[in-house]
């Protein structure tokens, strides 16, 4: 044992004082902080009045469409709500447009317009003849594109206009016109364990998936950690060295538990800094407002990150013991990836469908355990005893895959030369049991 703890004190320490730990471990945090901030940091440094003209044959309509689209009505908002540049449309205050209405839409007005836009007298122009109208062809001119939420606003506006005129055409009054064309908001509820909490699914799919591939990453990272590390010692012979005072068991369990140790620090460290600075940032986005992760997921997190690391990381010191270069490392690592990167690829149908038959018995299948059942806690906790056989069959078949691939390991980080095939990884197997 003592000499177990010695071999786990000494991975460790080894990575956690070198200057790459260091780095990543403040240079990731740091990075999602910017790419957090920086939208809301660029949208606030574009900003600036914007000025436009609304050419149509009645001053009337064209007054119409101006107090519509600055005064950004609920009703038009709701419309927008699902579109990906909502947020954006939402924000629009008042004061971001000067628009004026030309009662000229002849061509010659057309041409006098698009020279002003390439001039930057002006931002923009919206074509609104009669003919345009009638044929359902709006026309939007300006020096950039505009985006899909800025003509869903438009759009919705200009619709609800013509609606209006519709309907006080054929004798209705503004107040049974704005009754008829209120738009009904559906709100979305999530009823778990018979307490309703409000909010719609963006916020949910995103703590899923930056914890998930968090998950992913942590145990990907370090498992290949601990595939060069036997590499690393296996190729200098210090291996020779260490198991003259600690049996291949010990060796093993201790880089496993060391590097384990170290992938924990990391990702303690990353969970501090992001409380500390990342959570004004998060405010400043809408879609990360929603994100609320409470105790029972933090704990599902570390739970299922040691039992995947030990999972993954016992196959991949097995691969580093059977191998003598980090080429053929790399080349054998490909079955264990394919695991994860499934499970990734399934996230989504599960963050839809958590209690869909095939999704259950997927998520309890011990490979793709560590990513599918946690995702299932965070979207919707699943029952206890789904999560008890889970995580049963999930640390039996890690101590079956301990057992096995320490006999691999036993002889294989004395063998040199060219990489074993499998008949020869068999006979392994029976003389370190013998």
């Amino acid at each position: 044992m003592r000499n177990m703890w010695l071999i786990i004190r000494r991975e460790y320490l080894e990575r956690v004082r070198t200057r790459s730990f260091l780095i990543l471990t403040l240079l990731v945090p740091g990075i999602m902080t910017v790419v957090m901030m920086l939208p809301a940091k660029l949208a606030t440094m574009s900003e600036k009045t914007q000025r436009l003209v609304v050419v149509t044959s009645t001053p009337q309509f064209g007054e119409m469409v101006r107090q519509r689209f600055l005064s950004a009505t609920t009703d038009t908002d709701q419309d927008d709500e699902e579109s990906p540049d909502a947020n954006s449309a939402k924000k629009k205050p008042e004061e971001e447009y000067s628009i004026d209405v030309d009662a000229n839409p002849t061509e010659a007005e057309r041409a006098v317009l698009r020279d002003k836009v390439s001039s930057e007298a002006i931002d923009g122009y919206l074509w609104l003849s009669d003919d345009a109208i009638a044929s359902g062809k709006v026309t939007w001119t300006s020096r950039n594109m505009a985006g899909f939420g800025e003509r869903s606003h438009l759009s919705a506006i200009l619709n609800r206009i013509l609606q209006y005129q519709r309907l006080s055409a054929n004798g209705l009054t503004t107040d049974k016109a704005e009754q008829l064309l209120k738009p009904v908001k559906v709100e979305a509820v999530r009823l778990e364990h018979g307490k309703e909490s409000k909010g719609g699914g963006g916020g949910k799919f995103l703590e899923v998936v930056v914890m998930v591939m968090l998950l992913y990453m942590a145990v990907l990272l370090y498992g290949i950690s601990v595939m060069r590390s036997v590499l690393e010692e296996k190729t200098s012979r210090i291996l020779e060295v260490l198991l003259s005072s600690a049996t291949s068991t010990q060796l093993m369990a201790g880089k496993l538990l060391g590097v384990g140790a170290v992938g924990l620090t990391q990702i303690l460290v990353w969970v501090v800094i992001a409380g500390v600075f990342a959570l004004p940032a998060m405010a400043m986005q809408p879609s990360f407002s929603e994100l609320q992760i409470p105790i029972g997921v933090l704990l599902a997190f570390a739970i299922f990150f040691l039992l995947g690391y030990l999972l993954y990381s016992t196959m991949y010191a097995t691969i580093g013991a059977i191998t003598t270069t980090e080429q053929e490392g790399q080349q054998l690592q490909f079955f264990i990836v394919i695991p994860l990167v499934l499970s990734v690829f399934m996230l989504a149908p599960v963050v839809r469908s958590p209690d869909a038959p095939l999704v259950v018995w997927l998520s309890m299948v011990p490979f793709f355990a560590p990513v599918l059942m946690y995702a299932r806690i965070v979207v919707q906790t699943p029952p206890l005893w789904q999560i008890a056989l889970c995580l049963t069959l999930l640390v039996a078949t890690i101590a079956g895959l301990l057992v096995l691939c320490a006999r691999i390991y036993r002889i294989g980080i004395l063998i040199y030369g060219k990489r074993p095939n499998l008949p020869e990884i068999l006979k392994w197997l029976k003389y370190a049991k013998a």
